[in-house]
Parts: C-alpha cells; structure tokens; sequence
C-alpha cells in the first residue's frame, strides 16, 4: 500500500523534473532568440554589439596600472 503511493509520488516528481526541464529548454532558446533581435536592434541604431570582446579586459587594466 504504502509502496504503491511512494511509486506514485516518485513518477510524479519525474514527470515534474522533465517538464520543468523543458520549460527551460524552451526559455533559453525563446531568450537566445530575444538577444539576437535586440543585437539587430540596437546594432541598426550604431552601437556595435559584436561578440568580440577580447580586447576591453586589457583596455580596462590598462586604465588601473
């Protein structure tokens, strides 16, 4: 009896787990989307959102030597 409702409860939580994991499959992808239309945006307005950012941490120290 008790062994039925632990099984019960344990599918439950898994169900549980694995929407919860797609739900946050689905988020990351709907955000990644998001940021892509917002680079567009503002790159369409001047600024450049470019993923090279390899040069502001020495441009940064540079500053604080």
């Amino acid at each position: 009896m008790i062994g039925k409702e632990i099984v019960k409860m344990i599918i439950a939580i898994t169900k549980m787990i694995e929407a919860k994991a797609a739900n946050i499959a689905v988020e990351t992808e709907y955000e990644k989307i998001r940021v892509k239309d917002f680079s567009k945006h503002v790159e369409s307005k001047g600024l450049n959102m470019s993923e090279d950012t390899s040069s502001w941490p020495d441009d940064f120290e540079e500053d604080w030597e």
